[in-house]
């Protein structure tokens, strides 16, 4: 699935061919974590480079959760990959933001975030790869090294897998999905609000600390 819809955009950007054992520097890891590991609470969104409610949780959900609970070590924010509409694009945009390295990876996935609006203008200059090439070029990743990200097999590979976990193992069926502690949350009406996950943390937290008791 991954493979067929980074066909057009590898094609058109005429990607070089990258070795099978992947490039050097990329972040290959399963997903995006920060904060304590010694938190016993573990906080997942599965989010979308494409979807605008990723790109406003990030916006105004997000800086409160991290200055909360990520900052003071109350728990673990796991960031995980999922595609939406049009997904060669999400696709395309996670393999870049990978490609810049572990250090600048959640950075260069905000950078998509604030520049969706842009990407989706039609305005000349603004086409979605040039977005990206000056996304990455910002974010330490030349023009020879954008293109062979994209023809990256082995991270087109294990994208395609945490693709499949989220399908089948998570049963992820649209973007921002919180999970926390294994569990996934809904955010019940509207969208996600800095409020509404913190009640359902605050929730996890409180059951914690009571089976640490025990």
């Amino acid at each position: 699935m991954v493979m067929q819809a980074l066909a057009a955009m590898t094609a058109a950007l005429v990607a070089a061919t990258a070795p099978a054992k992947g490039l050097n520097g990329v972040f290959y890891d399963p997903e995006y974590e920060m904060g304590s590991p010694k938190a016993t609470v573990v906080v997942e969104e599965y989010a979308s480079a494409v979807c605008s409610h990723c790109a406003r949780f990030d916006a105004q959900v997000f800086p409160a959760l991290k200055a909360k609970y990520i900052d003071t070590g109350k728990i673990r924010f796991r960031l995980r990959e999922f595609l939406t509409e049009p997904s060669d694009l999400a696709a395309s945009a996670f393999l870049i933001a990978r490609c810049t390295g572990k250090d600048r990876y959640f950075k260069a996935v905000e950078d998509v975030f604030k520049a969706q609006a842009e990407m989706f203008s039609g305005k000349p200059g603004s086409e979605p790869v040039v977005v990206l090439m000056r996304i990455a070029s910002a974010n330490g990743v030349d023009a020879s090294r954008f293109h062979a990200c994209l023809a990256d097999s082995v991270a087109v590979d294990m994208l395609q897998k945490r693709l499949d976990h989220a399908l089948t193992v998570d049963q992820v069926d649209g973007t921002p999905t919180v999970i926390i502690n294994g569990k996934k949350v809904s955010q019940g009406q509207g969208e996600w609000t800095a409020e509404k996950l913190s009640v359902a943390i605050e929730a996890e937290l409180k059951s914690s600390a009571t089976h640490k008791r025990r």
